[in-house]
Formats: structure tokens, sequence, C-alpha cells
């Protein structure tokens, strides 16, 4: 595989396809042969076209890398989490599809399936909301490696379920005393084995649908969070 993402693009059109994968419609990229697959829990906007070019990005280092569609189309969308939109965002969450209890099972089947596809190693990538969901899974324990980027509803008992090599990306929109707590967890089971970075100046979503690719730091971080996501799986998946 080789050591160098392609270049990330403003406008971007995803090189995967949709398709139907543990009953759920799925984006899926990279070969679907790979010893390796990445299960991608992406954040409540679903699709986004930040999201899936990070999915690709590490698809183009031979992984597969698969994203059910957990939240069955009903997404947030950025006008809710304006400043004049509380009544209208506590409507979507009263309904959400997504609420965190209901997603043990399928993200379990998920990751049995890739297994049963072949894939003798599977890694988790959970953002934002994908993280929490990632966390609490049945099958966590099918999972050879867990990542993380701005993990929502981070705990410092989230560590008591990570038991594999961990990389946790957090910003300025999460506790870092509950990171490090976290940290010191699963450091604790794995010592030397897990990689946390902190980006204090960036936003929780700079590497999933929140991200802004029109250059800058904001295009920097997100190209990094990428490359140390690649590094990690190149080194424990």
């Amino acid at each position: 595989m080789c050591n160098d993402l392609p270049p990330v693009q403003a406008e971007y059109t995803p090189k995967g396809t949709y398709t139907t994968f543990s009953g759920l419609k799925t984006y899926a990229v990279g070969p679907e042969d790979a010893k390796a697959a990445v299960l991608y829990t992406y954040d409540v906007f679903g699709f986004s076209p930040q999201i899936l070019q990070g999915a690709d990005l590490i698809a183009s280092q031979g992984y597969r890398v698969v994203m059910p569609d957990f939240l069955v189309g009903k997404y947030a969308t950025p006008e809710l989490f304006g400043p004049d939109a509380e009544a209208k965002r506590n409507e979507y969450f009263s309904q959400f599809p997504g609420a965190i209890p209901t997603q043990s099972k399928p993200l379990a089947d998920s990751i049995a399936a890739l297994k049963a596809a072949g894939h003798s190693r599977v890694a988790i990538l959970g953002a934002c909301w994908g993280y929490k969901a990632a966390v609490i899974t049945e099958g966590l324990a099918g999972v050879d490696v867990f990542l993380a980027v701005h993990p929502t509803f981070p705990a410092p008992e989230d560590a008591e379920k990570i038991n594999v090599p961990a990389l946790i990306i957090s910003t300025s929109g999460e506790d870092k005393s509950v990171i490090d707590a976290i940290e010191k967890g699963v450091e604790a089971k794995n010592p030397g084995k897990n990689v946390f970075k902190h980006y204090a100046d960036q936003v929780h979503g700079f590497a999933a649908a929140r991200a802004d690719l029109s250059g800058g730091d904001t295009l920097a971080a997100y190209v990094e969070a990428y490359q140390l996501i690649v590094k990690f799986l190149k080194e424990h998946l």
C-alpha cells in the first residue's frame, strides 16, 4: 500500500458505489477482496461529501470501506444547529432513528457481515455520533482496531469497552479531561498501542460533515486526520 493519500478536493465526486450490505443501503469503496476492512459509522448528517471523501482516502490504501445507512435516510441538516432552530432540533431528535441503545445489533451485524465476506481483519471508525454507536455495539469484540474522530458523548467509562489499539482524534468541542480519562483507561490495557490527538483549534466535525475543505488550517487538519487514520491502520490492522 502506498504512503501518500490522493489530493483532497473541495468539490468532490465520490469514487464508491451504493449497495445493500447487511440489510442496509451502504456506501462501499475499495477492493472487495481486501483482507482488511473498515466499518465507518458516519455522523448525524449521513452521507456528506466530506465524509465520503474520507472513506475514499482510506480505501485508496487498499482497504475495503463500508458505510451503512444506520440512520435510514433520516439525517440532520446544518440548519438544525442554527441559533434559532431549537424547536426544530428538538423535534428532529425526539424522533431520531439513531438512538444509541438501538444501534448495538445493527453495528454488530455489519461487523459479522464483513468477517463473513472474507475480511479477516476489521476496524471500526466512528465520527461524532458514530463514535458512541461504535462504543456500545455488542459486536465490538469482533473488531481489531478502534478509531474515532471528534466523539459525541464521550465518557470515561467508554475505556472499559475498548480492548484493542485505539486512535481517538478530539477537538475543542469535546471535554479534554474526559478524553484524557479514556486515554488513561485504554492505555492501561494496551500500553504504547494507542494514539490520542487533540486539535484545540478545530471544531467538532472538522473531519466529517462540518469539514471546510476550501483551504487553510481546516483543510490541513482534515488531511492530517486521515493521514493519522491510515498510518494507524497500517500499524495495527
